[in-house]
């Protein structure tokens, strides 16, 4: 015997079954509803990104910046003599757009407590060590940080780079790096110029 002839649905798709394909032609059926209404699904909202800090954010200015300011400060306070420098006229820094990379170079190769061929004189002792707050212990004829090691936290938090975070983040210069003679604003005018302040 012959099977009877399929009509329909079912002579396109043989083997599924008639519910699968009433299912079927429902979901296209909805989905050409909901394309020809315009409707869409009501999804929660994107959560709204966070802005991150831009060039005209006074502490991301202030992060770039102290850096320069505290060069400043050790050059007055503590002897620093950074050498012949495009960005060093006499004993004053000054950062232009021209020198902002060449300090750079010249603070990252400078950031950590040392120590240094130069000398200075830093809580009254001369030292190779570019360590400020640090507790000194006088040994061989020499004054040294109580810790130097670059990977001791206790060096790091003395070098010149964590009080330039420090001055960032507190909107005021270390004493104990810049004395009390100066403000970070006052200071800022003599590197960067009379543009934006914020300090």
């Amino acid at each position: 015997m012959t099977k009877p002839a399929m009509r329909g649905a079912l002579a396109v798709y043989p083997r599924l079954g008639r519910r699968a394909v009433a299912a079927r032609a429902v979901a296209a059926l909805a989905a050409a509803c909901l394309a020809l209404a315009g409707c869409s699904f009501d999804l929660p909202p994107k959560p709204k990104p966070t802005p991150s800090p831009h060039a005209g954010d006074p502490a991301t200015i202030r992060l770039a910046d102290a850096p320069a300011l505290l060069v400043q400060c050790a050059i007055r306070q503590a002897g620093l003599r950074p050498g012949s420098q495009n960005w060093l006229n006499g004993g004053n820094v000054r950062i232009t757009p021209t020198n902002a990379a060449n300090f750079e170079t010249w603070f990252h190769s400078h950031d950590t407590p040392g120590p240094y061929p130069q000398t200075f004189v830093i809580d009254g002792h001369q030292t190779h060590y570019l360590a400020f707050g640090a507790t000194w212990l006088h040994q061989g004829g020499r004054w040294i940080p109580a810790h130097t090691a670059r990977n001791d936290p206790r060096a790091q938090r003395t070098s010149i780079y964590a009080w330039s975070l420090w001055a960032a983040a507190q909107d005021r210069l270390p004493p104990v790096v810049c004395g009390t003679s100066v403000t970070a604003h006052e200071l800022q005018t003599e590197v960067f110029g009379p543009s934006g302040n914020p300090w």
